[in-house]
């Protein structure tokens, strides 16, 4: 497995996005805002391009307090991320009508987990197939390798992250007959961002699957 502490954020996204065009921006910083955070929106901002394609974070002086946590992050759906202020070095998701649940991340792998999710979404040439039976998985999976990170609820339990110098795939359980790798009759849902598109031309060989 790749070790989320082995990805350096700014070079993981100048590689995928390029080098950044605007000077490095100065945030305010808030003594109940994690340095993390604070970091992240420091060095989000030296990209005119948006590099968030799904969520959105909210700015740091707009951060709203929701069930006494301070959320910092949306989708849009009703699905939210948050950090207690009184101790904000963990982040917790739900939902708007929800209860909260603690990621098993600390801030700064849960940022560089956000960052490859987007990217699979985000990525100059993307593809994806709503259900691949999960024995041809091990095709499509085949150049990458899984990133060792904590289970998010979202978008549904057990999605998860492969990836390669070249690919990042994010996967889970499709919502037809849907169910983990280890269960070769069922199917899984596959979103992938490539670096180029001759990268996932693989993909178009994978028997029985539809790719768009």
């Amino acid at each position: 497995m790749i070790s989320p502490s082995s990805i350096s954020l700014p070079q993981f996204l100048t590689k995928w996005y390029g080098e950044p065009d605007k000077s490095a921006a100065r945030v305010t910083s808030h003594p109940r805002v994690p340095p993390a955070l604070m970091e992240w929106h420091a060095l989000a901002a030296q990209w005119s391009r948006p590099l968030m394609a799904v969520k959105k974070f909210i700015p740091i002086g707009d951060i709203t307090v929701h069930d006494g946590m301070n959320v910092f992050m949306t989708d849009p759906g009703d699905a939210i991320w948050a950090f207690d202020p009184t101790t904000p070095m963990a982040v917790y998701e739900g939902r708007m009508y929800e209860e909260w649940c603690k990621v098993p991340e600390t801030f700064e792998e849960f940022l560089i987990h956000n960052a490859l999710v987007e990217v699979a979404y985000n990525a100059p040439y993307k593809m994806s197939c709503d259900s691949v039976r999960n024995d041809r998985m091990v095709d499509v999976l085949a150049p990458m390798e899984e990133v060792a990170f904590g289970e998010w609820k979202w978008p549904a339990p057990g999605h998860r992250i492969f990836a390669s110098e070249t690919l990042i795939a994010h996967i889970g359980p499709a919502l037809s007959d849907g169910g983990p790798l280890n269960i070769s009759s069922a199917h899984s849902e596959v979103q992938i961002g490539a670096i180029d598109p001759t990268e996932a031309s693989y993909l178009r060989n994978v028997p029985d699957t539809d790719w768009f």
